[in-house]
């Protein structure tokens, strides 16, 4: 179950690394276009926070 869960993070880790890749400068992050709820700036501070939680906590027992 580890090596899955490993593939898993890995390849939604490279994704999420190339959908950061599509902004042109870093601070475009944190603009929040017309219709968008929420910036990609923000949405990636959840997931690392959710990552440290689940890996850290939930896996890890700390």
């Amino acid at each position: 179950m580890v090596a899955e869960l490993k593939e898993l993070f890995e390849r939604d880790l490279t994704q999420l690394e190339k959908e950061i890749d599509l902004y042109k400068k870093e601070e475009d992050l944190w603009l929040l276009p017309e219709g968008i709820s929420n910036t990609g700036g923000n949405l990636c501070l959840h997931i690392a926070g959710n990552l440290q939680h689940f890996i850290g906590h939930v896996l890890g027992g700390t």
